[in-house]
Order: structure tokens, then C-alpha cells, then sequence
């Protein structure tokens, strides 16, 4: 953890220099990291860019650079459902970098996995999708650009395809995969959007009898959708995340411990991971030694460090931003404080916490939450 400090100090200073829009914030506050970082509990002051000010709609977003627009890669674009996307300007070099963090989180993920059954697209089109040039840059999807460095197996089947604008969910190539797979207690992993396979499940569930993959099946969400939107899909209210785990474990006839969620934001560059907790109803994230959460009161902004405290989370990041200005980034979700130093549930020595919202009247996004997809049989 020591290195990670040194680095994260080395990266703001480099930041504090080469963004000049993160100058002015940071002199603002009375803060310059080369000479006011020198401690751990330094870090707690370290001045934070909101991701509302990488939108599109907001026109900074190539002040929040730290190299010029010609030298960057590619725009990396949130979901966004009022259509103002965020705005990250990238070099493969940080891209490059989210793939070395999913090697340091391969355990988790297994590595062991026969066949791997996802509910996106393949990752060229999702990166493709709705892209377009801005600044002489294309455009490609947050979510796009992590499948593409996720190291899926060759026989992995993508269930969204893409018809015109819209993306579709191939219902019986996912009743082909269980029925191929029942009974087998195969190493096989079923992963993407959490709202896409629970619509999907539920629908199903009312055509034919339940299956039993068994114990070794991984069950792994990402992209948000916890709110109950996806795009033009919408179940009206949030879903609960038991009555998630339950019916799909139920249904597919899978252990509720082998359900993983992972979390993160355009603006971001590490993912953190939860499993499932029977004890706590919901998913326990871990913060892995690379990267850094702090939990901050919504109305005095001030670092919490008690169990059970609330707040805005600020992602500190020392890698894999050299291109834009994000290693200190305030996300609008909702972050609640587990343990400091522990995990209860499986006792790893490491922060744990639980994302139990956004803030009320917070757009709803998610890597994956404005994909406009329909269910096709």
C-alpha cells in the first residue's frame, strides 16, 4: 500500500502540472500536492473533480485533459439517458492499464471458467456503438473498451446483437446455453448486465421448468442497471439486489455465494468487486490495494470512517490516467462504509463497502445503462 501512495502523489503532481483547469482547483482550496501530500491521512485532502463536469453538455471536458486533444486515443463516453454523455479522453497506455488491474483481479473472476456466456455484445460493437468523431477523436463506449480487454474465452457467446440502432437479446441462443449446461456442474460463467438477465430470467421463468447448472457456475454483473433502468427498458422501481440474487440462483439453480458485481464509471480507471453476502442481503466491494475510496458526508463533504456511514465516494486513482485529469474523482453514487481494514464476511484485510444508492434526482447511468435493447425470440 506504501507504493500505491507514492505513485498516487506522483501522478497528482503530474496532474497539479499539466492540467491547468486541476491547478486552479487545487490553488482554489490552498492545496498544491508536491508539497501538502506527505502523509497517508494527507490524502483526505486532496481536492476532487465531479464527474458532472465531464459531460459533454458542460464543454470543459478537453480542459480536463493533461496532454493535448491530438495526442489522445480515443474519447471513452459513459451511458448517459438524457443523452449527455461524460467525456474521457484516453490513450491506450490507460486503457492498457484497466487490463492490467482485471489480471490482479483474475482469481476472483475465474480463471477455471469452461465457457463464458455474456449479456453485451461482442466487444467491437459495443465500442462501436453510436460512435462518432469529436475534436478529430472517435468516440467509443466505457463499457466497450473493458469487454475488449477482458480475457474472454474463444468460445464465449455474446447474447446482444445489434440490429440497426437497437440491440437485441438473443433469448434462444441463452435457453440452448442452460439446456446444453444442465445438470452438468460445468465451470462455466454467465456475465454482463445485471437488469438485461434479470428481465430475461423472469420472462423465462414463466415458459419453462427451472435448470441446475450447479455449485461451480460464476454469476458476474456489471455496468449499474440497480435502478431499474436500462435505455428504453425499464422495470419502474430499483431492483432489490436479494430479490436478484435470489431468483436468478433459484431459477438457474446456482449457489447465491457465486454471485459477483463489479463497479466503476467512465471516469474512473480501477474496478472494484463484491460478492454476494447471505448475512448483509447485498454485495460486499472490496477496495483493492491499487486503488483508494474515500466515503465523504453529502452535506459537509467531510471523510467518514465509521461502519454503517454514508456518503459520496471520491476514487483515487495512481494509475492508468495519464491522459486526463482523473486521479481524484467524486462519483454522485452512494457509498456505505462495511469496515475499514476487513472484510466480515470473508475476512479478507481489506476496505469494505456497500453502494446503496444515488443521489435523489441523480441521472440514472451505469457503463451499460442506456443500451436500447429488446428481447427477441
Amino acid at each position: 500500500m506504501k507504493k500505491f501512495y507514492e505513485d498516487l502523489k506522483i501522478n497528482l503532481v503530474d496532474q497539479y502540472l499539466k492540467c491547468p483547469a486541476y491547478k486552479l482547483l487545487c490553488d482554489n482550496q490552498g492545496f498544491n500536492p508536491a508539497i501538502d501530500l506527505n502523509t497517508e491521512k494527507d490524502v483526505e485532502k486532496v481536492p476532487f473533480i465531479t464527474t458532472t463536469v465531464f459531460k459533454k453538455s458542460a464543454e470543459i471536458f478537453t480542459n480536463l485533459l493533461k496532454v493535448p486533444v491530438s495526442t489522445i486515443d480515443k474519447w471513452t463516453v459513459s451511458s448517459s439517458t438524457s443523452g449527455d454523455p461524460s467525456m474521457v479522453g484516453r490513450t491506450m497506455s490507460d486503457i492498457m492499464q484497466i487490463k492490467e488491474f482485471n489480471k490482479l483481479s483474475i482469481g476472483t473472476l475465474r480463471p477455471d471458467t469452461e465457457q463464458e456466456c455474456v449479456f453485451y455484445p461482442d466487444p467491437d460493437t459495443m465500442k462501436n456503438y453510436k460512435s462518432e468523431m469529436v475534436y478529430g477523436k472517435r468516440t467509443e463506449s466505457y463499457i466497450g473498451n473493458i469487454l475488449d480487454v477482458f480475457d474472454f474465452k474463444d468460445n464465449t457467446i455474446f447474447l446482444i446483437k445489434q440490429e440497426g440502432d437497437s440491440l437485441v437479446v438473443e433469448v434462444e441462443e441463452f435457453i440452448k446455453f442452460l439446456e446444453n449446461n444442465n445438470n452438468l456442474d460445468k465451470h462455466i460463467s454467465i456475465r454482463g448486465s445485471a437488469l438485461l438477465l434479470y428481465n430475461t430470467i423472469n420472462e423465462l421463468k414463466e415458459k419453462i421448468p427451472p435448470f441446475n447448472l450447479g455449485k461451480n457456475v460464476l454469476i458476474q454483473t456489471g455496468g449499474g442497471g440497480w435502478d431499474g433502468k436500462k435505455g428504453t427498458i425499464s422495470n419502474g422501481t430499483a431492483i432489490s439486489k436479494q430479490e436478484f440474487v435470489e431468483t436468478v440462483a433459484s431459477f438457474l439453480g446456482v449457489p447465491e455465494e457465486n454471485f459477483l458485481d463489479s463497479y466503476s464509471f467512465t471516469e474512473n480507471t480501477f474496478f472494484i468487486i463484491g460478492h454476494y453476502s447471505k448475512e448483509y442481503k447485498d454485495y460486499l466491494f472490496h477496495i483493492p490495494s491499487w486503488g483508494k475510496v474515500i466515503i465523504r458526508d453529502i452535506k459537509t463533504l467531510e471523510p467518514l470512517c465509521n461502519p454503517g456511514d454514508r456518503g459520496f465516494m471520491q476514487m483515487l486513482n495512481a494509475y492508468g490516467t495519464s491522459a486526463f485529469a482523473g486521479a481524484s474523482i467524486m462519483v454522485d453514487d452512494i457509498g456505505e462504509i462495511v469496515s475499514i481494514d476487513e472484510c466480515p464476511d470473508c475476512k479478507e484485510k481489506l476496505m469494505t463497502i456497500r453502494i446503496v444508492g444515488r443521489v435523489k434526482g441523480a441521472e440514472a447511468k451505469g457503463c451499460g445503462a442506456t443500451l436500447n435493447v429488446r428481447s427477441e425470440q
